[in-house]
């Protein structure tokens, strides 16, 4: 199990991320999506093993790891344990995984998940395609996890349509992933909410240099 650096989001998932599950973070801009997906990976790394981070929108950001890492007082050495996967498109993501030896990793990172798709079929005569293909690429990331047991974290916007906030590609990502974690900023505010049949509590929390924590 990994935790998630927010005690009070890893009391609602029962201790953390657990084994073989894909977990989905998504939300607007700006709301710590990328920094909660570093936090996790430091986490990870503690475990010894390596941690594949794919970068599919060129954000990937060390500087930002290397400062996390330091307020945990962790050797900066850690970090060549994580596998940098600069990712250009879906079709390069798609097939990723199945070539590189993946059994040595605690974790593996996709961020953003839906960013290539939705770029690639942006035309309306592709809707129907791009659905179909993110929908394959997500049953084989479940199949992936589930069979490796190797937690796997995507990250993922929203898009507002008719006034209406709704995460993108929703229908095909939320057949596949197991645990779903929703961002939020209003006015100065962030709220993390789990969005489950059986869990929908909400928590308050703050960005600061050392990533996403609880208020005091």
């Amino acid at each position: 199990m990994i935790s998630t650096g927010l005690q009070k989001l890893d009391t609602c998932l029962g201790g953390g991320l657990k084994e073989g599950l894909i977990t989905d973070i998504f939300g607007q801009n700006a709301t710590g999506k990328s920094q909660l997906a570093f936090q996790i990976c430091i986490n990870a790394l503690k475990s010894g093993k390596e941690v594949l981070f794919e970068d599919t929108t060129g954000g990937f950001r060390p500087e930002r790891l290397v400062e996390m890492i330091g307020s945990q007082n962790m050797d900066l050495k850690i970090l060549d344990k994580i596998k940098i996967a600069r990712i250009t498109d879906s079709i390069q993501q798609i097939q990723y995984l199945s070539k590189i030896p993946i059994d040595n990793f605690s974790l593996i990172i996709i961020d953003n998940v839906s960013d290539l798709f939705s770029f690639e079929y942006s035309k309306k005569n592709n809707f129907l395609e791009k659905h179909l293909s993110f929908m394959r690429y997500m049953y084989d990331l479940s199949r992936i996890s589930i069979t490796t047991r190797i937690p796997i974290v995507v990250t993922n916007i929203v898009r507002n349509t008719d006034d209406n906030e709704i995460e993108n590609l929703e229908k095909s990502i939320s057949m596949y992933s197991h645990v779903k974690i929703k961002l939020s900023k209003i006015n100065h505010e962030y709220t993390c909410q789990i969005i489950s049949p059986f869990n929908s509590q909400k928590i308050s929390y703050v960005i600061s240099t050392d990533g996403l924590t609880n208020p005091s």
